[in-house]
């Protein structure tokens, strides 16, 4: 593998996210931020924080796929979203939705709540950094 997951001593412990991805080998893919949107770029899920969050891990995986790799080479995710409580709420059935596409894959991920995202419909959009082969 071209990057190793690190959770160092003394951090807490972590819960669906490493602390570092030391990158090591391989080429990187910056993944842009991808919303809940369909191939035609309709928003999936208008106010159903579990059906965006679904669409945008089926958007991560094309994007990665795209590139030549798969979600497990995914090193690094920023997540954007526009209410942490909704997050909070469907931590479940989001973590379903995150499993369903990177099983039990966890890169160093960073959540952030944000006031709006450029679609007024968008509730989270996320980036990536993934290391190929």
């Amino acid at each position: 593998m071209p990057f190793e997951l690190i959770n160092p001593l003394g951090l807490e412990k972590p819960v669906g996210y490493a602390h570092v991805a030391k990158i090591t080998s391989g080429k990187l893919a910056y993944i842009a931020g991808q919303a809940p949107f369909d191939e035609s770029g309709k928003v999936v899920g208008k106010g159903d924080f579990v059906a965006q969050f679904r669409q945008v891990m089926k958007n991560l995986k094309r994007a990665v796929e795209g590139a030549g790799g798969n979600p497990t080479q995914i090193a690094v995710m920023t997540m954007y979203v526009t209410d942490v409580q909704a997050f909070l709420d469907h931590r479940k059935p989001a973590g379903d939705a995150y499993t369903e596409v990177f099983g039990k894959h966890f890169p160093a991920i960073t959540l952030v709540e944000i006031t709006s995202l450029w679609n007024k419909d968008c509730m989270v959009e996320i980036s990536g950094i993934a290391v190929l082969d």
